[in-house]
């Protein structure tokens, strides 16, 4: 079954509902703060509480995904991190309203800020965990590199403009450190998330990755003010970037809540296409990483007054001939992806039916068998073959019989969910995956194939089709799957010629079932 990923699911989910009660939330908070009614004393306790609560339903809804078993463990065990990081932000904004508002003492830096750091690692490895479970295993590789980039770059920043920075060299406190590094942790999660939301992944998790990549933007937002400010102790509004932080909390909300109102089916979608830009944009990390390396090293280079002037025109030189390089790779990259599209396109889609190629069929099916094993749910495989094609073809022409096989093809699909994936085997045999698909629905879906298929005349000529059914079972590979099926189809086809009776055109399709198979069909 496919997810349902429109927005009338999650708006009719508890945590949709929930989620669109504290935006409106939210915007009255901020209607408050722009009005002339803001009474600052009473700000604190509204602030925290809002950040509490938000947070604390955050988990509440995270918490739900992790005890839901049909997510899968790798998701579960994702969102649990994510959860605990939620948790980690409410025990900081608790921390905070005590020292604020109780014990009356700066609660900037504090133990809160020992929390609000906890958050980051336990959010990036839940992110991290998150979209492995619909990455393909010889992708992770590459995906790796990709994380170990973007971590390298915010490891450059971190040492020179925070770790070594004379900014801090006077301070001396670690706890003032790790409260200013937030907006380097927010860009470090933003930039991850992506990352990861350029790899193969369904509709679903695409648009739960960007509610996620949203809510770490406001996070980059309000962080990177907050940090300007008190590192100059310039006054600034605190509710001004309260709103920002709460925004960024109802926005992990959304998120939670599109996953939940999808429910585990989301696991069994197909990854969605890319357009030809974003498929030039995952190969242009490393480049994009060179770039931003040489950029901060000029900086590093021209806040130096000792350099020797004579190297600043190897500098310039070396600089010409790195974006000289670049823009030539780009153009090779772009060139390269547009004949990939080409390729792939053809490979996997059979250029007279429309259908998937046996290429891509021999690809899918071990990925669909071993996600039907994941996650507990059948899988079913039909092998079809058309009946006196060959006769037909003789008989009046291989244009005629390619006719004969558009049109079956299309009748196949017309028969099908979204989900399935129809492929030409090869000549007049065509094959189906049924992912989520036990044995009697899989005959109900043949039955239908076989109505269609004999309601369509051919030059006066009825033709019939001959289906062969086979389920996964423990332990059968995919080439034992397709052999059952395939000596399904011969036993059917065989068991059929045997009652046909002679007739100058071909004769309509018997039965393809056994009586109790058909009842069990209608059932």
């Amino acid at each position: 079954m496919k997810a349902d990923t429109s927005s009338r699911s999650l708006l009719h989910s508890p945590a949709g509902v929930t989620a669109t009660v504290c935006t409106l939330g939210v915007i009255g908070y901020a209607a408050w703060v722009l009005s002339s009614y803001f009474n600052p004393e009473f700000d604190a306790l509204v602030s925290s509480g809002g950040l509490i609560l938000l947070h604390l339903l955050v988990a509440f809804f995270g918490l739900f995904i992790v005890l839901n078993r049909g997510y899968g463990r790798t998701l579960r065990w994702a969102w649990l991190m994510l959860s605990l990081g939620a948790l980690c932000n409410v025990f900081a904004e608790c921390i905070w309203l005590i020292d604020s508002q109780v014990l009356q003492i700066d609660p900037y830096p504090s133990w809160a800020d020992f929390f609000y750091t906890l958050y980051y690692p336990l959010t990036l490895i839940g992110i991290l965990i998150f979209p492995f479970v619909f990455v393909p295993q010889q992708e992770r590789v590459v995906l790796w590199l990709d994380l170990l980039i973007i971590i390298t770059f915010y490891g450059m920043v971190t040492w020179y403009h925070v770790v070594t920075s004379p900014m801090f060299a006077p301070k001396g406190s670690w706890e003032q450190f790790w409260a200013v590094a937030y907006p380097i942790g927010d860009l470090l999660i933003f930039t991850t998330i992506i990352a990861l939301s350029q790899r193969d992944l369904t509709k679903v998790v695409r648009k739960i990755l960007s509610l996620m990549a949203l809510a770490m933007l406001f996070l980059v937002v309000s962080d990177s003010l907050f940090a300007y400010f008190e590192t100059r102790g310039l006054e600034y509004r605190l509710e001004i970037l309260t709103i920002l932080w709460l925004s960024a909390a109802v926005t992990q909300m959304f998120a939670t809540g599109r996953l939940i109102a999808s429910g585990p089916d989301l696991l069994n979608d197909p990854p969605a296409r890319f357009s030809e830009l974003r498929e030039l944009l995952r190969p242009a990390l490393p480049y994009l990483a060179i770039i931003i390396g040489l950029a901060l090293l000029a900086i590093a280079i021209y806040a130096n007054p000792n350099l020797d002037k004579r190297l600043i025109g190897y500098l310039v030189g070396a600089y010409a001939l790195v974006a000289i390089v670049l823009l030539r790779q780009y153009l090779v990259l772009k060139e390269n992806v547009r004949l990939y599209q080409t390729m792939r396109r053809i490979a996997w889609t059979d250029s007279l039916t429309g259908v998937y190629t046996r290429h891509f069929f021999n690809e899918m099916l071990p990925r669909e068998m071993e996600r039907a094993q994941r996650y507990h749910y059948q899988l079913s495989v039909l092998l079809l073959d058309i009946d006196g094609f060959k006769k037909y073809n003789d008989t009046y022409g291989h244009l005629k019989g390619d006719i004969v096989l558009k049109t079956v093809a299309r009748l196949f699909s017309g028969q099908l969910r979204s989900s399935d994936t129809i492929a030409r085997f090869g000549g007049d045999e065509f094959t189906i995956i049924l992912p989520e698909t036990n044995r009697r629905k899989a005959l109900a879906i043949a039955g239908r194939i076989k109505e269609a298929v004999a309601g369509q005349s051919f030059e006066n000529t009825r033709l019939s089709v001959s289906i062969g059914v086979a389920c996964l079972r423990p332990g059968l590979s995919p080439e034992q799957l397709l052999d059952e099926a395939d000596k399904d189809m011969y036993r059917r086809k065989n068991s059929t010629k045997s009652q046909e009776q002679p007739a100058e055109k071909i004769s309509m399709p018997l039965p393809l079932f056994s009586p109790r198979e058909e009842e069990n069909a209608r059932r």
